[in-house]
This record gives structure tokens, C-alpha cells and sequence, in this order.
């Protein structure tokens, strides 16, 4: 699976790592996952990397619509935040699509460009150096599988 998760609960907020492909099915299970996982928590900050994803073939505005209104009434989304971060057009427009319908669970979703944008706006930036390293490690496993092989 090409999604990872890190809690902070210190901070009531989850950090998301997608990267590699990702598929309808992974991310609808994402969302079920996070409703369980994090079914206690309210006012929770959420912080989707996706800035590493290499194959979105599968994703249409179909499938996200599905698993962006998976967050409908979970206690997780009341009064909570959602970031998503993303590199390219593509990746971008789908968030939008994603962010659109999650904005009707949450008091807000927002799609960034820039890493430090997100992390400012979610007001999380006791744990700037945390996330950073977090993507600085998902970017080392992608560059050392794009690397040819002898």
C-alpha cells in the first residue's frame, strides 16, 4: 500500500504520506480506516502528503467523490482541518475534487502546493522539522526505486 500514517496527538493531528500509485480502492480505505481509527478524536488537523504519487491512472472524480463523502458525520471531521499537498496539475485537480466534497464535513479543506503553506495555515508548526522529515524520507525511497538497477 502506498499510504502511511503518523498520529500526533499532542497535537490531535495525522499526517498522511501517499506516494507510489494509488488506487480507488486504497484510498476509499484510507478514509474508512482514518473514521475508525480516529473515531474519538474531534477538532482534528489532517495533513495529506501527496506530493510522491507516480500513478494516479485509476483515480477519476467518481471514486474520490465516494471516498471524500466517506467523511460525512464522523466525529473525526467535526470542526477539524484538512490540508492536501500536491507537485503536479493532475494530482491537483483531483484534490480540488477530493477537498470540494470534504469541505462539506469539516470546516475547511485546502489544497497546497507548497508544504510550508499547509503546515502554516493547519497551525502545526511545532511539528514543521517532523513533517519535513517525514517527506524527506518518502522522497529517498522514491528516488532510490526510480534508480535503474544493475
Amino acid at each position: 500500500m502506498s499510504i502511511e500514517r503518523i498520529f500526533y496527538p499532542e497535537h490531535n493531528m495525522v499526517l498522511s504520506m501517499f506516494y507510489g500509485k494509488l488506487t480507488h480502492h486504497e484510498l476509499t480505505q484510507h478514509v474508512i480506516d482514518m473514521n475508525r481509527e480516529y473515531e474519538k478524536c474531534t477538532h482534528l488537523f489532517e495533513l495529506a502528503n501527496c506530493r510522491y504519487l507516480t500513478d494516479i491512472s485509476t483515480l477519476n472524480s467518481q471514486g474520490l467523490t465516494l471516498a471524500a463523502s466517506l467523511e460525512k458525520d464522523q466525529p473525526r471531521t467535526f470542526e477539524s482541518k484538512g490540508a492536501i499537498v500536491v507537485d503536479s496539475d493532475v494530482v491537483y485537480g483531483l484534490a480540488r475534487v477530493f477537498a470540494t466534497i470534504a469541505a462539506e464535513s469539516r470546516i475547511d479543506s485546502r489544497v497546497y502546493r507548497n508544504l510550508d503553506d499547509a503546515i502554516v495555515w493547519l497551525e502545526v508548526g511545532a511539528l514543521s522539522q517532523e513533517i519535513k522529515g517525514h517527506d524527506q524520507r518518502i522522497e529517498a525511497i522514491m528516488r532510490t526505486n526510480a534508480a535503474p538497477t544493475a
